[in-house]
């Protein structure tokens, strides 16, 4: 009994001094309006104290494009331990009867619709996703959003609904005074290595082992290692990848790690055939356990004057713990 009273009281002395006059208490006024959502926006998850912590693995950003609404969603952690995120882009779909919004994406976009027809009623597994759906709707006694990330499979042509791994969460306004997180997605994954040498010979100079031929305080050179073109069009994809320069236009990169800037854009030289290398010389200065996420994304400006994303190159790198001289040395010595 003593435990309820504690709890009531409070609200007893709340309605009194509402009926003597004073103002009750009120919710903050909040403008969200679900329809027209924009900006980035950070899940929160239970820290393990009682009090939810930001969790950068899972954002969003709202904005429009050619007069659709769309959202870049991260979706979580690629895997446990692994610091890598994947960003995928939703569009707006309706206003639901339930009051929030709905955002989808089709999770086989280079499928025909004939074959994922096909595809619905030959499927058996839970796990295969045909749709991803983001059901968003305003919180207005936080000034918050709530997002549901859910994903649609079918099984025997009957479609089924269930929650991806950040399931429901609270959604808050992202800190205009914290580093800005990549929206970015990675399209050429392990196109990123570090190598010892500034030039490396690609016939022969091999790139250092990602998870232990990285130190931390020992500087290296990240390169944007080029594909293995068809040789009927390797000119055309060279100047589509920009390792060939194209008239009247320049190229720049920019290097992020952990999902925020690392090095501000850096314009990068033809040489005197038109030939582009991407790569810039850096330092890690940590030695995480789960690695270093990191990303170059490369941009080309023509003559409209428009930065254009040519693509966004990545790995996870391992920095192994700072040596000592003598360890350096013994390295060294091995080596010859």
């Amino acid at each position: 009994m003593m435990r309820r009273w504690t709890l009531l009281l409070p609200a007893l002395s709340l309605l009194g001094l509402a009926a003597c006059g004073e103002p009750a208490p009120t919710t903050p006024d909040c403008d969200l309006d679900v329809e027209n959502l924009t900006g980035e926006w950070i899940s929160m998850k239970g820290g393990g104290t009682g009090a939810d912590v930001p969790d950068k693995f899972a954002r969003v950003k709202f904005f429009s494009e050619e007069g659709k609404k769309k959202a870049i969603y991260t979706a979580g952690q690629i895997a446990p331990g692994n610091p890598a995120t994947e960003k995928y882009t939703y569009e707006y779909i309706e206003k639901t009867s339930q009051g929030d919004v709905l955002y989808s994406i089709n999770m086989f976009p280079d499928k025909a619709k004939q074959r994922i027809e096909r595809l619905k009623k030959d499927n058996r597994r839970l796990d295969v996703k045909f749709e991803g759906r983001l059901y968003v709707k305003v919180d207005a006694k936080r000034c918050a959003l709530t997002v549901s990330d859910m994903y649609v499979t079918y099984v025997k042509g009957e479609e089924t609904m269930d929650s991806n791994p950040s399931g429901v969460r609270t959604y808050l306004r992202s800190n205009p005074n914290e580093p800005a997180l990549s929206f970015v997605n990675c399209d050429e994954k392990r196109q990123l290595f570090p190598f010892s040498v500034e030039l490396p010979d690609w016939e022969k100079d091999q790139p250092l082992d990602t998870k232990s031929g990285v130190y931390k305080a020992e500087p290296v050179y990240l390169h944007y290692v080029e594909r293995n073109f068809p040789e009927d069009e390797i000119e055309k994809k060279m100047l589509e990848y920009g390792l060939k320069s194209e008239e009247g236009c320049k190229y720049d990169f920019e290097i992020w790690s952990q999902d925020t800037k690392w090095h501000d854009s850096t314009e990068v030289t033809p040489d005197e055939k038109g030939d582009i290398r991407w790569y810039k010389q850096v330092t890690f200065d940590k030695a995480p356990v789960d690695g270093m996420f990191v990303e170059m994304h490369r941009y080309k400006t023509c003559a409209d004057g428009k930065r254009k994303l040519l693509s966004n190159a990545c790995n996870v790198i391992s920095p192994e713990p700072a040596r000592t001289a003598e360890e350096k040395e013994a390295a060294a010595a091995e080596k010859k």
